[in-house]
């Protein structure tokens, strides 16, 4: 034992391999990465002393080199500790509930108050918005939360977003906050006071110490589009009609309307809104003379109040995922409505279409409680495309064969039992999906003689 606590540095790493090796067990395993940290410093401590037996052989000098390396070594395990302990203490004001959030890097703002010992305290105000200047690279990301005197234990009751980021947009300037949620009860005034920001940015009233890294806005074969998909935004900045884009991708936000700034983009061909709690449909839309293709899937959009017959350039209409039964009467009058998307609703029949969709040439009806192929298929005589599974249909009838214009038809996933010879009618059809749980060899063999120039597919339902 003597000779493994001879001089100060062996002390030192023999304690620091105990504190390692007690961190490992004590924290039976997840903390087992620091645990051996700690072990390498300790045998490093011990290889040091080694070198030093072998290189000085003059005793002082190598007790005062012992001695010097020790105090050394401790001043640093001291300042690591202490560093380690840093935090930010942040205080919310008493029984606040909601949103809160501290804007950083906004110039002639307040900074922080400094840290003292190890503790940095931020006060949230009232308004539960903490604007300045400070960075967030400035200050300990390890956090305590008080609301009032009274310090929260429970941190499932405060909701922290440290990456928290709004892009501009029409500038490179960026915007980086921390936003906490209270209680579970989440509203929009930390984002909509960032977005305002913004606009102040835009017109040299105010400026941010951050700039966009990567540009959100894209670029592919057909020209530039706005990328801002999962982005958590509430609203988005003035000046967006300056942008020449085709595209704007605004998936997976927190947007309860359509923004009016998209609005203003006149060369816009796609919107695609999808997974946003939009409530009401924007009549607006009709200032998009150039409009293609939109997306309102897994929206909260049930109902449509305004005239959508100008729309003559809009094709592609998508309201899949909205829990829809009856679908809104104006999509019908969107004179060149070619591609609808409807899938992962609750409709039951085909009672929605009638002559006004005689142009549709794809429909997505997936995943809805569609029990039977109606006599409305009359009306679809341009359709190419119909994507019909996961339903429950349980016969193909013999009004298939209006369907004229068919290439592709995928129907599996239903309890198909019987189908009709007026298949064959199909001449155009190139790929058949189809269930064969129900299905003969004679069902199978008369469907290659139906349709000679079809690709089937079978699949069997149980093995899905």
């Amino acid at each position: 034992m003597k000779r493994i606590l001879s001089t100060p540095l062996k002390i030192c790493g023999f304690l620091t391999i105990l504190l390692g090796i007690a961190v490992a067990i004590l924290t039976l395993g997840y903390l087992i990465i620091l645990g051996l940290y700690f072990i390498g410093i300790g045998l490093l401590l011990y290889l040091i002393d080694f070198i030093l037996k072998r290189n000085i052989s003059n005793k002082q000098i190598f007790k005062i080199s012992q001695i010097s390396l020790t105090i050394v070594y401790l001043l640093f395990s001291a300042w690591t500790y202490l560093k380690w302990q840093e935090h930010n203490q942040i205080t919310f004001p008493k029984e606040f509930s909601g949103e809160a959030g501290i804007i950083f890097g906004i110039e002639n703002y307040p900074q922080l108050p400094e840290t003292e010992f190890w503790t940095k305290k931020i006060i949230i105000p009232k308004s539960g918005i903490l604007i300045t200047s400070t960075k967030v690279e400035e200050i300990p990301n390890r956090l305590q939360f008080f609301i009032g005197n009274e310090k929260i234990r429970d941190f499932k009751k405060v909701d922290w977003n440290p990456n928290f980021e709004f892009d501009c947009i029409v500038s490179d300037d960026k915007i980086k906050a921390w936003l906490f949620t209270i209680n579970g009860s989440k509203q929009k005034a930390v984002r909509e006071k960032i977005t305002e920001l913004c606009n102040e940015i835009g017109i040299d009233k105010v400026s941010s110490s951050y700039k966009s890294d990567n540009s959100i806005i894209w670029t592919d074969k057909k020209g530039k589009y706005l990328w801002l998909q999962n982005k958590d935004l509430t609203s988005l900045p003035n000046g967006l009609g300056k942008l020449d884009i085709y595209k704007a991708i605004l998936t997976g936000n927190d947007l309860t309307e359509v923004p009016k700034q998209v609005l203003e983009i006149s060369s816009l061909q796609n919107l695609i809104l999808a997974k946003n709690p939009i409530k009401d449909f924007p009549c607006e839309l009709n200032k998009l003379k150039k409009l293609k293709s939109i997306s309102f899937a897994e929206t909260k959009i049930t109902e449509i109040n305004c005239d959508l017959s100008k729309l003559d350039s809009l094709e592609h209409f998508d309201l899949s995922r909205n829990n829809l039964n009856i679908l809104p009467d104006e999509i019908k009058d969107i004179p060149n409505l070619k591609w609808l998307s409807l899938n992962g609703n609750s409709f039951s029949n085909l009672s929605f279409i009638d002559k006004r969709l005689e142009n549709l040439e794809t429909l997505y009806l997936y995943t809805n409680n569609v029990s039977e192929l109606g006599v409305e298929t009359e009306y679809l005589s341009s359709l190419k495309e119909l994507l019909i599974f996961d339903n429950q249909i349980e016969s193909i009838p013999e009004n298939i064969g209006d369907l004229v214009g068919l290439r592709k038809l995928e129907i599996w996933n239903n309890p198909i039992k019987s189908i009709s010879s007026n298949i064959s009618k199909l001449k155009n059809l190139r790929t058949l999906r189809i269930d064969d749980d129900y299905l003969s060899d004679k069902d199978k063999e008369n469907l290659k003689t139906w349709l000679p120039n079809c690709e089937i597919k079978y699949q069997t339902r149980s093995e899905k």
